[in-house]
């Protein structure tokens, strides 16, 4: 009997195996629908989320718009009100730079800020090297119309040109620039124009040393009141102009006169370098004399007058040289009363120590001798503070024929760059004269050097 059942239980058992496998294989069916499902679902819940998601980057780009619309509406506002109140186009510049100044002969020792230098001559407010343009303060107003007519307007109290020949002015330039024919580089000027000799130019944020180089402080012109034309091509600039020269109008005691002069410059930017040019200038016609509004007020007080300088840089690295070499004459403007001629050089370099610091070295010479001495405008000393006209020995002593002083000046100095809008500077000068022609006020004496030491602050916007 055991046979029969053990055949039982295998038949049995053969029955059954397919209905266990298809078990398994349903198990394994329904996990994996449940697996799916559930990605499902979570596909469903990332849907939703980047739904939301979409929904708020609409609801914010819906807002960004309407923000970015009203700004628009602002700016048109502002842009608008700034048309109509002229501010398109404008902008504003200005400076100050108090200074202290300590000089040897003179026993002086001061602060020098918005003083007048145009006092009495001969005088401590007359402008001299120890008190010319630096310790000044300017604002410059500059506008440029769409058509591109250019206006400036810039303002400095006791310092600017017109504080020099035109009183107690403070208006140190006043002009216009109209492109011709709709070409911005040929243009008509005309107004109230500093001066365009050398290669320092007047403000102290725009200069290394404080004080100004002789050929600077006495051998050029201040500025033109006239007409002329500007013309740019390439790398070179023309400007000429017939005005008058250091006089807003010319007067001779209600008799009438005419006194203009000829002045023209040409530059050459000079490639090849960070900044380099060459420049040409010369002055022809009458200027004012002061030696014959001296001697004879109501007569003519104009004398004619020539005048050329040549003058560059060239900036490279850290290096820099500038230098100038200058020429003139005017009649009746010497000691003697003849034609005062002048001539004279002046070189500076400078260095880079750092990006925030700079030497720099300053050497002038200028010959003064002829006919006593005398320089543009008719002054013609003697002058014990800055060192110019005959030796006052010889003028005691009767002598017609005395010589006038050649004078030297050797500056050396810093810079500091203390904020991007902030400048500190130091400087020593040594002058020195052919003659004894510097007057000493602690003995009475008169000696042949002078020595000064200046420092400023240099704050510009």
């Amino acid at each position: 009997m055991k046979q029969p059942f053990k055949l039982s239980v295998l038949a049995l058992s053969l029955g059954l195996m397919p209905a266990i496998a298809m078990a398994d294989t349903n198990a394994d069916i329904l996990k994996e629908l449940q697996a799916l499902q559930a990605k499902v679902q979570q596909l469903e819940a990332q849907v939703k989320t980047q739904q939301a998601q979409i929904n708020d980057n609409q609801k914010a780009t819906t807002e960004a718009t309407q923000v970015a619309n009203h700004a628009d509406v602002q700016i048109s506002g502002i842009k608008q009100a700034s048309e109509g109140s002229g501010l398109k186009g404008l902008t504003i510049t200005g400076m100050i730079a108090p200074a202290y100044v300590y000089n040897q002969d003179q026993q002086a020792s001061s602060f020098v800020f918005l003083n007048r230098s145009n006092g009495a001559a001969g005088g401590s407010t007359i402008y001299n090297y120890d008190n010319s343009y630096f310790g000044g303060a300017y604002i410059s107003f500059a506008k440029e119309t769409e058509g591109g007519t250019k206006w400036t307007l810039t303002l400095a109290p006791d310092r600017g040109a017109g504080s020099i020949f035109n009183g107690s002015s403070i208006v140190h330039e006043a002009s216009v620039s109209m492109p011709l024919n709709g070409d911005k580089n040929t243009r008509l000027i005309a107004g109230q124009i500093p001066d365009w000799e050398g290669y320092e130019s007047t403000w102290d944020n725009q200069t290394k040393a404080i004080t100004h180089n002789l050929l600077f402080d006495f051998t050029e012109v201040t500025a033109y009141t006239g007409a002329g034309m500007d013309v740019t091509r390439g790398n070179w600039e023309w400007k000429a102009m017939l005005a008058n020269v250091n006089s807003a109008r010319y007067y001779y005691n209600g008799n009438g006169g005419r006194a203009p002069a000829a002045v023209f410059r040409a530059d050459y930017s000079v490639p090849g370098y960070d900044n380099a040019d060459i420049g040409f200038w010369g002055l022809v016609g009458k200027l004012p004399n002061a030696a014959l509004a001296a001697a004879n007020p109501a007569g003519d007080t104009n004398s004619s007058t020539a005048m050329f300088e040549v003058d560059g840089y060239v900036t490279k690295g850290d290096w820099g040289y500038y230098g100038q070499i200058g020429y003139g004459q005017q009649s009746q403007a010497a000691y003697n009363g003849g034609t005062a001629r002048w001539y004279g050089l002046s070189g500076m370099g400078t260095y880079n120590f750092t990006p925030r610091t700079l030497g720099f070295a300053r050497f002038d010479y200028l010959n003064d001798s002829r006919n006593g001495g005398g320089l543009v405008g008719g002054f013609n000393g003697p002058d014990g503070i800055n060192g110019f006209g005959p030796d006052p020995a010889c003028v005691a002593s009767g002598s017609t024929t005395c010589p006038g002083a050649n004078r030297y000046a050797l500056s050396l100095g810093m810079n500091y760059l203390y904020t991007q809008s902030t400048t500190l500077k130091l400087e020593y000068r040594y002058d020195r004269s052919s003659l004894n022609s510097f007057y000493n006020v602690s003995n009475g004496s008169y000696k042949n050097n002078n020595n000064l030491l200046a420092a400023s602050v240099v704050v510009s916007f």
